[in-house]
């Protein structure tokens, strides 16, 4: 909030602050010149999982710490053999190993000049108090700060009480207070507005990296976007029947919206993990429609785990690593492929591919995926 004018008029949230410290820090850069200035927050019940998220990130679970202090115990270990034992996130390790070396329960050492950390055999208990109190401190401000969402009572009022202002004062400034409430009526016209929004918006890939020919690719849409994510999940592992034709028809209008500038030779799909012929039969119908031929030949070498088990962009790049070949790579030289997924996440699986079958000499390969998760993993 680096933000120093007078005249701001309007303040709009779209996401719940942590506390209403922070809110009320934020919302205080409106009408510093004491005119009218308007405050508007925009909130659903599931709206706290994001600050929650952060709350978790802040400082690990306890059992996380159980977890590191028990793989050093037994060898010296460094950050990405702890990754690799522990499944935990670089930036989890790197606050875990932190309060263990002030509590003197860890100890850094040096061997052939690389960082290792060694459990210190006379080491007193792990003192988890501060951790939980922090966390607890944390979770009261954002049950607070959604209390202040729900409340009934004058908004300011709650706000000087919070911070300790306990003056008699009566505020009417809020839509508790006598202002009008603002409502949204969703009529027939802008839900088709917002549908077409949905279907029309394809988040793009990210995947390009220096050394291989993977190019930028695209989604259909987000996985949360409307019910996309939940028909994917539904199909993958419960009913376990081939996608339903709007999300092949929605993947196509990606394609057509941004990669049909392309000439593809040959479609390509990523060899399942637990989900059977699933994405092959997509892929099979996909390829009619865009009328580019599609291969069956890339395949696994080695059995991989479900990537959704690993935390860590580390570890999910671990499980793929060399992991996939094709049968027969001359027919890939100088040609540019369509590699189609499912779900797009870290990019792990993805770059994987992509880097392989640059050295079996295609000359672009470009993804194309029915959903993409809002965030990926991070390391």
């Amino acid at each position: 909030m680096g933000v120093d004018k007078s005249d701001i008029r309007f303040i709009i949230h779209t996401q719940i602050p942590q506390s209403p410290v922070h809110y009320y820090q934020e919302i205080g850069r409106a009408g510093r010149d004491i005119k009218k200035a308007i405050i508007i927050l925009f909130y659903k019940p599931d709206d706290r999982r994001l600050p929650e998220a952060f709350i978790e990130s802040g400082r690990p679970a306890v059992s996380k710490y159980y977890k590191f202090i028990d793989a050093v115990k037994n060898e010296l270990l460094g950050e990405r053999e702890l990754m690799k034992q522990t499944n935990l996130k670089q930036n989890q390790i790197r606050i875990i190993k932190a309060d263990l070396m002030e509590q003197r329960i860890i100890r850094e050492v040096l061997i052939n000049g690389r960082k290792k950390f060694e459990y210190v055999t006379s080491a007193p208990e792990l003192n988890a108090k501060a951790f939980e109190e922090l966390r607890e401190l944390k979770m009261n401000d954002l049950n607070s700060m959604i209390e202040y969402v729900e409340t009934s009572q004058s908004r300011m009022k709650y706000l000087c009480d919070f911070l300790g202002d306990k003056s008699d004062q009566n505020y009417h400034n809020c839509d508790n207070t006598g202002l009008k409430k603002l409502k949204v009526v969703v009529t027939p016209e802008w839900e088709q507005k917002l549908k077409n929004f949905r279907e029309g918006y394809f988040p793009v890939l990210d995947v390009y990296a220096k050394g291989s020919n993977l190019q930028n690719g695209a989604a259909s849409s987000f996985y949360g976007f409307s019910n996309t994510g939940d028909v994917i999940h539904k199909c993958k592992y419960e009913t376990k029947e081939d996608f339903p034709d709007f999300l092949l028809q929605q993947t196509a209008k990606a394609f057509e919206k941004k990669l049909s500038f392309e000439k593809f030779d040959l479609m390509v799909y990523v060899p399942p993990t637990l989900s059977g012929d699933l994405l092959k039969n997509f892929a099979v119908k996909i390829s009619g429609m865009l009328n580019i031929p599609v291969s069956h030949e890339l395949k696994k070498n080695r059995i991989t785990k479900a990537q959704k088990l690993f935390e860590s962009g580390y570890m999910k790049r671990e499980n793929v690593s060399g992991a996939f070949i094709y049968t027969n790579p001359k027919e890939l030289i100088g040609k540019t492929l369509l590699l189609i997924d499912d779900i797009f996440d870290s990019g792990a699986t993805v770059k994987e591919i992509g880097k392989y079958l640059t050295k079996c000499g295609a000359a672009k390969i470009i993804p194309l995926v029915i959903a993409k998760t809002i965030g990926g993993d991070q390391l």
